[in-house]
């Protein structure tokens, strides 16, 4: 399979990566022009990674297509190219719909949205795929764990859970600070919180087939330790602005343009 990738950005570079380093990894990925420092590398990087001359030339030589432009370029970059009928595209791009794609990308029709994260250059971390695609899907499987949704509105809230990074590292940060206060050596806290982020995250996959709220119960014993924090979190009122957070961000992704 041979898979074009327009745009070359951090998202685009940790898919690409993740790819040319993965099991069966594509024949060849034909990469844009639009970063020449960064394509350039990744040409130097991996074997099967090309720098193309321009856009259309990634389009001409490409079964898939990867679209990663800026949302603010789009329709300006997209709309410049000619598509084939018979190309699978996957687009990367946040907040251009599936009809717009389909209105850019024509005449091709067998269009899906994907949303990876850094993290999948080291083949971990969610990809939300829109509409259900058993092949996208497989493809992301190999640099992750894709989760395919049936509709946008479901793709944006899958999306929206993202924004949640920022307050989970301000969590443990919050706790480090504590460890801190308390004598301990600024690193000694990080490496320590860490570590436990990756015990936790191997246990939430549990998660999967059991729920969370099962989680919740595994650890927080009656009268334990876990149970106290998290009474005490709950009667303050700690859990109450998660929702309307991502409400407001779930607004953002459906009527930002």
């Amino acid at each position: 399979m041979k898979i074009g990738v327009i745009g070359t950005g951090n998202i685009a570079t940790a898919v690409i990566r993740g790819l040319c380093t993965a099991q069966d990894a594509p024949e060849r990925i034909l990469l844009s022009p639009r970063n020449a420092q960064k394509s350039a590398a990744l040409a130097e990087a991996f074997a099967q990674a090309e720098v193309a001359p321009d856009n259309q030339s990634v389009i001409d030589e490409s079964d898939w297509m990867i679209l990663a432009v800026r949302p603010q370029v789009a329709h300006e970059v997209l709309s410049e190219l000619n598509f084939r009928s018979e190309q699978k595209i996957v687009s990367l791009i946040a907040a251009v719909t599936l009809d717009e794609l389909r209105d850019l990308c024509e005449p091709a029709t067998d269009i899906t949205r994907a949303v990876p994260l850094p993290p999948v250059a080291q083949h971990i971390g969610p990809t939300a795929i829109c509409p259900v695609d058993s092949d996208v899907a497989a493809l992301f499987d190999k640099i992750g764990t894709a989760v395919p949704v049936e509709d946008e509105h479901q793709f944006n809230a899958m999306c929206s859970a993202t924004a949640t990074v920022a307050a989970y590292y301000g969590f443990l940060g919050t706790i480090s600070d504590w460890m801190v206060s308390e004598g301990l050596e600024r690193k000694a806290t990080d490496r320590y919180l860490a570590a436990l982020s990756r015990a936790v995250a191997a246990d939430a996959s549990e998660a999967v087939e059991h729920g969370f709220d099962a989680l919740i119960t595994d650890v927080a014993t009656p009268g334990g330790m876990n149970e106290q924090v998290h009474r005490t979190f709950r009667e303050k009122g700690w859990f109450d602005p998660i929702h309307p957070a991502l409400d407001a961000i779930l607004a953002r992704y459906e009527h930002e343009k």
